[in-house]
């Protein structure tokens, strides 16, 4: 298991590298090349190549390999500015030592193409945090035996106007969250529920299953979007005084969901000025409206076509090796299901020919808005790994070959 150095620790390996003159190892465009750190200035190294970099750009990212007291240490830079003999590049913002890998990466290729499926069910909606199946129960459905889709939905029109109120039904499927109250209920996975916007958001769960965001989620989640904690409650009040201004009285988003992921929702709002708190029995009839629908919509087969186990999604290669692979995905909902020990079959298309090789999510980090993934390939056939090593090394494959 390799160890990342930051901080002190990467600036002491990085000086070590320099004053020893330790070279490091790069494969670029499938041809090997030497390094030495040439230079250390304020944020910035200057490398110094055995000899010319056949097709290095300013802003490609080159892997870098080095011996650093008897142990193998990684790193990628950014290329900076290019002089003859030398380049500069940003310092790294981390360094990988004590590495079991047995591939030493290189850039990947530029006439080499990735694509990627789920080997697993995967669909094309918001997962939420709370990932828990709950089987559905008698309770959690309308009692009467309905069919049809759009008769749950005209029973709730009636019933919603029986009680005077008004509602909105909204389905995800490739549409962006917008409003907060979306991305709430998308990320918890849990209803959004103001009995009265005179009153406060429930300070505790009033739903025996867990299904109702308190103040604390709330404002757990106004943390994780930047909201400063001395901020909340003012955050809270603007946020209720909001729907005030609307003329709504009482307020309940109810997530659509299905397994881990929510579909849509049903928003149901009250505009009696003078009328009293809405009562949780009818965020317990939303609900049965709500999982009757998503039960209709899977007897149907409609989740069928969000499905991406096997539908292949492009990605971005950054670097490869005999053993595994790098690459961005800057999608939203797709990023969102790219956890780690995800199954991925990635497709590796060459001028020669077309790999498709089985893939693990060992690491996942975020940056320039984009989501980086590093795999390692499992169960390869053989033949597959002898014609990677040699179309991304170079050379012909042999037992010890390519080892970091």
């Amino acid at each position: 298991m390799s160890t990342m150095v930051q901080g002190i620790e990467k600036e002491f390996i990085l000086k070590a590298l320099y004053s020893e003159q330790t070279p490091a190892l790069c494969i670029y465009n499938r041809l090997e090349y030497t390094l030495k750190i040439d230079k250390i200035a304020k944020g910035e190294l200057f490398f110094k190549p055995d000899r010319a970099i056949a097709g290095l750009a300013q802003g490609k990212r080159i892997d870098l390999t080095a011996d650093y007291k008897g142990m193998s240490v990684v790193f990628v830079v950014e290329v900076g500015s290019i002089d003859r003999d030398r380049f500069s590049a940003g310092i790294p913002e981390v360094i990988y030592k004590d590495l079991d890998r047995t591939y030493m990466r290189m850039s990947f290729p530029m006439d080499m193409q990735l694509k990627f499926s789920f080997l697993q069910e995967r669909y094309f909606f918001p997962i939420s945090d709370d990932t828990e199946a709950k089987p559905l129960s008698g309770d959690d459905l309308l009692p009467d035996d309905i069919k049809d889709f759009n008769e749950i939905n005209e029973k709730m029109a009636a019933w919603v106007k029986e009680i005077e109120g008004e509602y909105k039904l909204v389905l995800f499927k490739d549409a962006k969250l917008a409003s907060l109250e979306e991305q709430i209920i998308a990320k918890t996975g849990k209803c959004l529920f103001l009995p009265s916007t005179a009153g406060k958001f429930p300070e505790s769960d009033p739903d025996a299953k867990n299904r109702v965001i308190t103040i604390n989620l709330f404002t757990q989640y106004l943390k994780t979007i930047g909201v400063l904690h001395t901020y909340f409650d003012s955050a809270v009040t603007q946020f209720i005084k909001a729907k005030q201004s609307k003329n709504i009285s009482a307020d309940v988003w109810v997530p659509l969901r299905f397994k881990e992921y929510v579909i849509g929702y049903i928003h149901f709002w009250s505009s009696k000025p003078d009328g009293p708190p809405l009562g949780f029995e009818a965020v317990k009839t939303l609900y049965q409206y709500a999982n009757s629908m998503v039960f209709i919509l899977k007897e149907k087969a409609y989740f069928e076509a969000f499905d991406l186990k096997d539908k292949f999604v492009t990605g971005q290669g950054v670097d490869i090796s005999a053993g595994g692979v790098q690459f961005a995905c800057s999608h939203p909902y797709i990023t969102a299901l790219l956890i780690l020990d995800s199954e991925l079959l990635v497709r590796l298309i060459t001028p020669k020919r077309n790999l498709n090789l089985k893939a693990r999510v060992l690491r996942r980090c975020e940056e320039r808005g984009a989501v980086y993934l590093g795999c390692h390939f499992f169960d390869p056939e053989p033949e597959d790994v002898r014609f990677l090593f040699e179309y991304i090394y170079g050379k012909p494959f042999s037992a010890g070959a390519g080892k970091c």
